[in-house]
């Protein structure tokens, strides 16, 4: 489904169930695949989802303009979450975690697709992805795979803007070190306008391969 314009969520603030709708059926899977990758439990991801969702419902007419929808649902996504593991440390569901930093078990499969690889890429790219820390993987998961603009990343993971720089360079020179045909990938990505869409920047990914 398109990316939803700021019209549909002023229609949406505005009471239309329609367009809540709309950006429920386009936001839905995206949102889902985000929060597994933060949570990895998915009975905590589909919560999270639905209390999300009911509560912008609930509290639509206080609601602000955005520019741009999915950022702000994933920014709303990751605080729900973020509330619902600390929660389960505090209950000793969890071990304890740095509130700064949530842990983002990315595995291969969520950086491509389930895209069938070979012996020797799968081991080249778990490879290079355990280079990266949790924050890292995060950004770069953002930036390039759901082709989030910076300054929305920043909101996002409540950093400032030359964090998030800095993160996706020293990603990008780690994984140079690791795998350097990813890099050189993620490079070329990073030319790519940021209007385009996901699948787009995947298939630029797996063409290299």
């Amino acid at each position: 489904m398109p990316e939803l314009n700021a019209f549909v969520w002023d229609e949406f603030r505005a009471g239309s169930q329609r367009s809540f709708e709309h950006i429920f059926l386009a936001y839905y899977d995206s949102l889902y695949g985000y929060g597994m990758q933060l949570a990895h439990d998915q009975e905590v991801v589909k919560d999270c989802l639905q209390s999300l969702f009911h509560r912008l419902w609930q509290r639509r007419t206080r609601l602000g303009a955005v520019e741009e929808i999915r950022p702000y649902l994933f920014k709303a996504l990751r605080n729900e979450v973020t509330a619902a593991l600390t929660a389960r440390r505090r209950q000793g569901e969890l071990p304890k975690a740095s509130p700064q930093e949530v842990a983002v078990p990315f595995t291969v499969e969520d950086f491509l697709n389930a895209r069938p690889l070979t012996a020797e890429q799968h081991a080249q790219l778990l490879a290079a992805l355990t280079q990266l820390s949790n924050h890292q993987r995060e950004a770069v998961h953002l930036r390039f795979f759901e082709g989030i603009a910076f300054e929305c990343i920043t909101t996002i993971m409540e950093l400032q803007p030359q964090s998030v720089r800095n993160l996706i360079q020293q990603s990008i020179r780690r994984l140079r070190l690791a795998w350097p045909l990813l890099a050189k990938l993620l490079l070329r990505m990073e030319a790519v306008v940021m209007t385009t869409k996901q699948g787009k920047l995947m298939n630029l990914l797996i063409s290299g391969l």
